[in-house]
């Protein structure tokens, strides 16, 4: 996100006046779009069984070293 604010300010569309507000609102909007997509892609992931049985199984390794 903050790279968007810093470099990509330029590309970010200006509706108001203050620049360094739209860039920041600009990369929040962006960058949330497609982590909201991938965390939900993720939840569904490891909501399968066989996925959450090796998870369990790694954390029961890990838990016992």
């Amino acid at each position: 996100m903050l790279s968007g604010v810093m470099f990509f300010a330029a590309y970010a569309p200006v509706m108001i006046g203050n620049k360094m507000i739209d860039a920041l609102i600009y990369s929040v909007t962006y960058n949330g779009s497609y982590l909201a997509v991938e965390e939900i892609i993720t939840i569904i992931v490891i909501s399968i069984p066989p996925v959450k049985k090796a998870l369990d199984y790694v954390k029961q390794m890990a838990n016992s070293r």
